[in-house]
């Protein structure tokens, strides 16, 4: 059986990954008119969140004589943060849900099973979100950064007294599907157009969240059938 549902917002529920993207370089263009900067700085710090990509340009301008000498790289790069969770709330928002959204959420809530919202977005900025979209009553648990996206399926876990292979995940990027493997649940990647953030295709994947009716429906008919991968699936070829 599949006890519960979480997913991913941004890239999976709501078509906001580059809008995410070029909010970096709208708050800081005053600083660094051809991007090249946040380029590299954002090529550098994929894995850092929000927070800690804005202080490294805090930092890089700094080195680069880019900002006055005396200033608080720790200060500026919060103040920076602040400004993109702004310049992001008002795009995000606006953006299109991705397709079939509305429509998983409701078919699963109608099946009965509990549903969960698990992203790198601070929480308090990612309810706020949920809220001004109006799928807050989609969800039994909203939960975001400080916490990791493995520590909040444990969280989830508990909460539901769920077994991980009771558990699906659903997002589009190799954190998403690392945070799975590791908890040990089922993944399935949502991998829109050809801007994949995936090096390998998951075994478990749509480009339509309409489809993950048929990988919840096989997943409740046969639970053997679908095994999270070993981890070493991360590693680069």
């Amino acid at each position: 059986m599949i006890a519960c549902v979480a997913f991913d917002f941004d890239g999976t529920l709501v078509d906001s990954n580059q809008v995410k993207v070029q909010s970096f370089y709208k708050i800081v263009e005053d600083y660094d008119p051809s991007g090249c900067t946040v380029t590299e700085v954002l090529q550098k710090c994929s894995h850092k969140d929000r927070y800690g990509i804005t202080r490294e340009l805090a930092r890089e301008f700094k080195a680069k004589g880019l900002i006055p000498p005396h200033t608080s790289t720790e200060v500026l790069g919060l103040q920076w943060a602040e400004t993109y969770t702004a310049a992001c709330e008002t795009a995000i928002v606006r953006c299109q849900e991705v397709p079939g959204a509305s429509g998983i959420l409701s078919w699963l809530l109608n099946e009965g099973i509990p549903l969960y919202l698990n992203s790198k977005t601070p929480a308090t900025a990612l309810n706020r979100l949920v809220t001004l979209r109006n799928l807050t009553h989609y969800f039994s648990g909203i939960y975001g950064a400080p916490a990791s996206k493995l520590e909040n399926l444990r969280h989830i876990q508990e909460l539901t007294q769920a077994k991980p292979d009771e558990m699906l995940f659903v997002g589009d990027s190799e954190d998403d599907w690392q945070a799975a493997a590791e908890f040990g649940c089922h993944f399935a990647g949502v991998i829109l157009s050809d801007n994949s953030r995936f090096r390998q295709i998951p075994s478990l994947h749509v480009t339509n969240l309409e489809e993950l009716r048929v990988i919840v429906k096989n997943l409740q008919e046969n639970q053997n059938a679908f095994v999270p991968k070993p981890l070493n699936i991360f590693q680069p070829p």
